[in-house]
């Protein structure tokens, strides 16, 4: 998931912005149900928008809505996928794991499933680096398909044989770094992500010269060691999901004890109302929610929020304010982490930790 590309969503606050999210298929036969979803929550959609605007002026954008989901593969998909429409903006993101089925017109888009597709590490790339090429993978957990475009996989115009301790020249050096620098490059224009997960897998040498050429060494998230050159994608994708799901793990871990830390220091909020007081102002370093937890709530004019919001106009109303709450974070600069249920307990499904 392209994090330029959350960041333009996020960017739009604009009444109305249409968003339909559904949980879809990717093989046979359960993929022939797509279609048939996907039309009903069109149709939810444009009758939600003639409520709204009235028959007349909800018909530009109604059209936008099917043409987009006319456009949809219905095929090939992953295990959800979001449509995010407005008056100059038609968007589908392709979720890689199961989402709630709703349709939502705010003033700004749907996007808590796209935070979590960034944060969550489930998704992330794999760069095989030799001294010939370098080929790079695709991965969802253990899944990983290899990119065949985009210049990769990458073939070095170097003629060398695979380094030994005895065959290790100046020269020689500096031509493998030329070409890791080269692929790096290539990878940056071509997936530019703030929060991509890279894995790294080679032998230690060239890990160790490839990171001192990298641009951004932030994105460097693992490393596997050895030489994978006729490994298979699907075997690559197996070894690497087994550091990457360690160290997600050791992340939420991480993020818990700091709650901890937190609760001492007089530094934490929790629940959905307290959190979005600190959020607005600017003062969460760090959003823990619970996978599953979403939660309506009114937003009065002061902008805080109830949760009793039966008074209130429907305009005034966040389906899931969980969502919003993660937009504002991530916009201020924080950072989000989504954990299992039923870990946080007593902090009510949401805590933050607070910068001051």
């Amino acid at each position: 998931m392209d994090k330029s590309l959350l960041n333009r969503l996020m960017e739009v606050k604009e009444y109305p912005c249409v968003s339909i999210l559904l949980p879809t298929h990717r093989t046979a036969p359960d993929n022939q149900k797509n279609a048939i979803r996907l039309k009903r929550m069109v149709k939810e959609a444009s009758e939600k928008l003639e409520q709204e605007l009235g028959k007349r002026d909800a018909q530009s954008l109604i059209e936008k809505v099917k043409a987009l989901a006319e456009s949809v593969d219905i095929s090939r998909t992953l295990d959800g996928l979001a449509l995010f429409v407005n008056k100059d903006l038609e968007q589908r993101v392709d979720i890689p794991f199961r989402v709630m089925e709703r349709v939502i017109i705010d003033k700004t888009f749907s996007t808590r499933d796209l935070i979590k597709t960034v944060n969550r590490g489930t998704n992330y790339y794999i760069l095989d680096l030799s001294l010939h090429r370098a080929r790079l993978l695709s991965c969802f957990r253990e899944h990983a398909t290899e990119i065949t475009n985009n210049g990769f996989p990458m073939e070095s115009e170097f003629d060398m044989l695979e380094l030994n301790p005895t065959d290790f020249s100046r020269e020689k050096e500096k031509q493998i770094k030329e070409f890791f620098n080269k692929v790096d490059k290539a990878f940056r224009v071509s997936y530019k992500m703030e929060s991509t997960k890279l894995v790294l897998a080679g032998v230690q040498k060239n890990l160790a010269l490839y990171r001192e050429v990298a641009d951004v060494k932030d994105v460097i998230y693992e490393q596997v060691e050895g030489n994978y050159e006729s490994l298979s994608a699907h075997d690559l994708g197996k070894k690497a999901w087994e550091r990457v799901r360690e160290k997600n793990k050791q992340e939420r871990h991480t993020a818990l004890n700091e709650i901890q830390r937190a609760v001492s220091a007089h530094k934490l909020a929790s629940g959905i109302t307290e959190v979005w007081r600190f959020a607005i102002e600017g003062r969460v370093n760090l959003l823990v929610i619970e996978e599953d937890f979403h939660i309506s709530a009114g937003l009065t004019d002061d902008n805080t929020i109830v949760l009793d919001h039966s008074n209130l106009p429907e305009r005034s109303v966040m389906p899931d304010a969980v969502d919003e709450v993660a937009e504002i974070v991530v916009d201020k600069g924080g950072k989000v982490v989504f954990v299992d249920n039923g870990t946080l307990g007593k902090h009510h499904k949401i805590s933050a930790i607070l910068r001051y």
